[in-house]
């Protein structure tokens, strides 16, 4: 195999005839060689400099002798091969350069073809290594870069079927009660839980849609936030009475209770009302029929703090940093057991980080699940 332009190879003797004899030869075969008298001054140039092959006299006086310059270049340059030279050589002495880290060794005094002959089996060796190296590395990154691909075709077909679940559903239950409200035979108490199955189903619907516009929507940019001062208690109370027909036909229990002195926070009463309608909607959802949900609020390091706390089963540790994602629930949609799109928490998260705040997640199976929101306070008035 030809030499690989640039292949650079160091030399290391404390004889000048010999190193002179080297870089001869050597540079004849169209390496690039630089040399040294000494162990030190090698494996002061291995540290500073790339070398492809580094080639040692095994017997040199001084600190460093070969053994100990294949060691250190070794544990300085991992790719970095080493040949050493010896003019008596030993079972256990070439043993023990093999085992430091050296490809081969070269009897002295040496006949100079002989040494081209083993630099290029050692280089070829050494390229063809890098280059299994490389292939190994392609294809690890074309392994992940795959299973990546079927998360998203994975991920992209439960999108399509939780989608066309939860248009479907409530336009069937639409489609339905207005056949039932046609038979001039329906008698009015069921016509009446017609039309409140109609109208919840038209709430479910316009809540979807409504989703998928503000994803879509905080997608593209950071939400404008207002500068209105904004009651969180008063708001979380109002989110918490909107969603009253939801919780009592779960047969739930929801409160809220804020401590003394908590102050309004600077925004958009719109958005933050809709960040915590999907916190507190969210809770609804994943508590058992008749258990609790509850919302604490409280100042606290100098932030407005509300937990939205239910008795849900709880969300694994290490998916603490993907529940925020959206459409995290749509991935595990054949397992879900409630509806929508799980895009209430990515949305939420959204808002509340527009309001320069966060949200952050406590949870334990079987527990249940905290949301807290930390908001910062609108300031406070100047002492008078």
């Amino acid at each position: 195999m030809p030499t690989k332009p640039g292949e650079r190879i160091l030399a290391v003797d404390d004889d000048e005839s010999f190193l002179d004899i080297y870089k001869t030869g050597l540079q004849s075969a169209g390496y690039e060689v630089t040399t040294a008298s000494s162990g030190a001054e090698a494996v002061a140039l291995a540290a500073r400099e790339d070398f492809d092959l580094v080639i040692t006299d095994l017997s040199m006086p001084g600190e460093f002798d070969g053994q100990e310059v294949v060691r250190r270049v070794k544990a300085a340059r991992p790719k970095t091969e080493l040949i050493v030279l010896t003019g008596t050589p030993t079972l256990a002495s070439a043993i023990a350069t093999l085992k430091d880290g050296a490809y081969d060794y070269v009897f002295k005094p040496v006949v100079i073809e002989h040494l081209k002959s083993v630099v290029r089996r050692c280089l070829d060796h050494h390229r063809l290594r890098e280059e299994l190296s490389s292939e190994r590395a392609l294809r690890q990154e074309l392994k992940i870069a795959y299973e990546e691909l079927q998360k998203v075709e994975k991920l992209k077909e439960g999108i399509l079927a939780r989608l066309s679940h939860e248009l479907k559903t409530p336009l069937f239950q639409i489609v339905l009660g207005l056949n039932v409200l046609k038979d001039a035979q329906v008698d009015l108490e069921k016509a009446r839980r017609t039309v409140e199955i109609a109208t919840l189903a038209c709430s479910r619907l316009e809540r979807t849609l409504s989703n998928l516009l503000a994803l879509a929507e905080f997608g593209q940019a950071v939400p404008e936030v207002g500068t209105t001062a904004v009651d969180v208690e008063a708001l979380c109370r109002g989110v918490v009475e909107g969603l009253r027909a939801l919780w009592e036909r779960r047969n739930l229990r929801v409160s809220v209770a804020f401590e003394p002195k908590v102050r309004a926070v600077r925004g958009t009463p719109e958005l933050l009302s809709k960040a915590f309608e999907h916190l507190v909607h969210n809770a609804i959802l994943f508590s058992p029929q008749g258990e609790s949900v509850e919302i604490r609020g409280k100042m606290t390091a100098g932030f407005v703090k509300v937990a939205v706390s239910d008795k849900g089963e709880g969300i694994p540790e290490s998916e603490f940093d993907e529940i925020f994602d959206s459409f995290y629930q749509v991935a595990n949609y054949l397992t879900r057991k409630v509806d929508g799109l799980g895009l209430g928490l990515a949305i939420a998260r959204r808002i509340v980080e527009a309001h320069g705040g966060s949200v952050m997640v406590a949870s334990r199976l079987g527990q249940g699940s905290t949301f807290t929101v930390a908001l910062p306070p609108e300031a406070a008035p100047a002492n008078s």
